[in-house]
């Protein structure tokens, strides 16, 4: 148990300092930015990529998100599809329409299953889809094709 504890401690000292987001600890790891309007699900998507190595920013709002996008130029994408503001395909859309930020590769994670939803998730620019609930092994596979 106390194993345990300090592993949750070490990733809440790891959230801390990915929240100083600094031009030097980005040279040293790729920037992920995640759009879910889910708060736990957030949580959880930043400990995984914190615990990775990875630098990530969160938010839950499109038009935030769409700002971040441009202001940051991550170095990739994680899109839930079904947003409250502008559903998920639209971002994508947006993002891939735009030359400044049509090379950032976008990964779905969404609850949508369906062959119909991939097909227009595709078609909208998505780079790769991942069905919640996912393993946590499973996106590492996916991000370490990017990375």
């Amino acid at each position: 148990m106390a194993k345990q504890k300090q592993e949750f401690d070490d990733l809440d000292n790891a959230e801390a300092q990915g929240d100083e987001f600094t031009s030097s600890s980005r040279e040293c790891k790729p920037l992920i930015l995640a759009i879910d309007d889910d708060q736990d699900n957030l949580l959880f998507l930043s400990y995984i990529l914190i615990a990775l190595q990875y630098n990530c920013i969160t938010t839950r709002s499109s038009q935030e998100f769409l700002l971040l996008v441009k202001q940051l130029l991550p170095d990739l994408i994680l899109v839930d599809l079904v947003l409250p503001e502008m559903n998920g395909i639209d971002l994508i859309y947006q993002i891939k329409q735009d030359s400044q930020t049509s090379h950032i590769p976008i990964i779905a994670i969404t609850g949508l299953t369906k062959t119909d939803d991939k097909i227009q998730a595709k078609q909208a620019g998505c780079d790769d889809y991942l069905v919640k609930p996912f393993l946590i092994e499973d996106l590492e596979v996916i991000l370490a094709r990017y990375f």
